[in-house]
């Protein structure tokens, strides 16, 4: 039937408790400088809780229905997913300062994802439980996280265990929704449609803008990545544990197209060169 038939929110809570806290051994806090990181922190801050969040406040408040109106307002509270952390590896970008945002940020998340919550939802939360709920899935993983990363065998084993635990935590999500995902084809693809734009338009938006402005690789890979990536894990776990299933519908969809957009990203950066260095041929 999908799903697990007891126990399915806290099921999903220790499953996202798990893929947080091995997901957050690749974040450092030791050697922070206010001064030397304030730069790519506004960056970071600016793509992630200021573009990609105000698309997504846009896509709430444009919502008729409540459950789907809180999802997408759970989604823009978030922190980024930490996957833009080896993305920026990968795409060749600045890593110590991907590193540090995404610390930097999810401190922030700590603050933001219950304010933010309160203020949008459409349904009224106490707002003790949601601060609550926020350090259980943020803040503790955030404290488990620094003894593992001291384990020389935990960056073999991270991806292994992250990626089995969210795979049941999708499933056990997704199989609690799936009355919503298969009975109500029309609200997935308008849910389709906005993950697109908040995915795929929205990022090829971002790069053609810092592509014009010539600015560093380094910038555009930031202004990417945390421009277009938000932890969804996060968001359909709160979703469930306070809206219900059909809450994580926009999550769940926008799931799918972000791991599109994972595919797709270094084929955009594939051949990219320094702008200095074009302007210099």
């Amino acid at each position: 039937t999908g799903g697990f038939p007891w126990f399915a929110r806290e099921i999903a809570q220790v499953l996202l408790i798990v893929v947080m806290m091995f997901s957050l051994t690749e974040v450092a806090f030791s050697g922070l400088s206010a001064r030397a990181e304030s730069r790519g922190f506004a960056i970071a801050v600016g793509a992630n809780y200021g573009v990609l969040s105000g698309v997504l406040m846009l896509f709430a408040l444009l919502s008729l229905e409540p459950a789907i109106r809180n999802g997408w307002a759970l989604m823009a509270a978030v922190p980024p997913a930490v996957a833009v952390i080896p993305l920026t590896s990968y795409l060749r970008g600045d890593v110590r300062r991907s590193l540090i945002s995404t610390a930097l940020l999810y401190l922030l998340g700590l603050i933001v994802v219950p304010v933010v919550t309160l203020l949008f939802a459409a349904q009224v939360v106490a707002f003790t439980d949601l601060v609550l709920q926020t350090l259980l899935l943020i803040g503790l993983p955030l404290l488990l996280s620094r003894p593992l990363r001291r384990s020389p065998r935990i960056a073999g084993a991270r991806p292994t265990i992250v990626g089995v635990s969210f795979f049941f935590l999708v499933l056990a999500v997704a199989g609690s929704a799936r009355g919503t995902l298969l009975g109500s084809p029309e609200l997935v693809a308008s849910l389709s449609f906005l993950s697109f734009l908040r995915t795929f338009a929205l990022g090829v938006l971002l790069l053609a803008v810092t592509r014009r402005l010539r600015i560093a690789r380094a910038d555009q890979v930031a202004v990417a990545t945390f421009g277009t990536f938000k932890n969804l894990a996060l968001t359909i776990v709160l979703a469930f544990s306070f809206f219900g299933e059909s809450a994580t519908v926009p999550s769940i969809v926008s799931l799918v197209f972000e791991v599109g957009w994972l595919a797709v990203l270094p084929l955009l950066f594939r051949g990219a060169e320094e702008p200095s260095l074009r302007m210099d041929a």
